[in-house]
């Protein structure tokens, strides 16, 4: 079997992912790094037509995780969840959290108005993100964000079931939030799922996702492209032959 991240591992990877797309607007031109092993992917609406060791010209962004990070993913090891929250995102040598974690840096975010009782604990699960499918939680206090992590929390009061492409669909004003949650699911008490929606549509939450960087659209066109049944079987293969 060929070395990962080998020539002849990438040349696999590049047969098995063939005949990808086409699928409207799915384009990315995406760096990694991980701890110094260099290597990048282009895809144009769908297909993958670069997947090499080295270096890409004018990447949308540089994607850094740790090299038994990568290997584990690669060998089916790692789930969505864990690469992501192993990696940070470089766009103009500023280093972040990977969208959809990237809006805690906004400073917009902190704009949000003090709403006495406007508690609330989110569940998100996504599919088609980047690396698979993924989980992370939002805690809102009194109106204000609280705390963001990647994974799966305790007692929710709400569990957002979406594409990730939705969320950042409404993040960059693509979509609303109602078009949003089509084919996917909400569960909650009706509190709950109110106060969710009146936050979802509070201005000042609205231009912190509007600020967010590249990120989001970048990641969730990889997870479009990658999420296509000719990659995720090209990607199970690529696992049952990476050592």
């Amino acid at each position: 079997m060929p070395e990962f991240l080998s020539d002849e591992w990438f040349e696999r990877a590049r047969e098995l992912v063939a005949g990808a797309g086409p699928l409207d607007g799915a384009s990315f031109r995406i760096q990694f790094d991980a701890d110094g092993a260099r290597w990048h992917q282009v895809a144009v609406d769908g297909a993958v037509t670069e997947w090499a060791a080295g270096d890409v010209t004018e990447p949308d962004l540089e994607l850094r995780v740790p090299h038994d990070v990568a290997h584990r993913y690669y060998r089916g090891d790692a789930d969505g969840t864990e690469v992501l929250a192993a990696c940070r995102v470089v766009v103009g040598g500023t280093e972040a959290p990977p969208s959809p974690l990237d809006i805690e840096l906004v400073p917009e975010l902190a704009d949000l108005p003090f709403q006495p009782e406007a508690t609330l604990l989110t569940q998100y699960r996504h599919r088609a993100g980047p690396f698979g499918p993924f989980d992370w939680w939002w805690s809102f206090v009194d109106g204000r964000s609280d705390e963001m992590h990647f994974g799966l929390v305790e007692d929710p009061d709400v569990v957002v079931k979406i594409h990730f492409d939705r969320l950042v669909g409404v993040r960059t004003d693509a979509i609303s939030i109602y078009e949003a949650i089509e084919g996917g699911r909400v569960d909650g008490e009706v509190g709950p799922l109110m106060l969710l929606a009146g936050l979802q549509e509070s201005l000042e939450l609205h231009d912190a996702e509007l600020a967010c960087g590249p990120s989001g659209p970048v990641l969730a066109n990889l997870g479009r492209v990658m999420d296509q049944d000719v990659c995720r079987e090209g990607l199970a293969t690529l696992a049952a032959e990476t050592t």
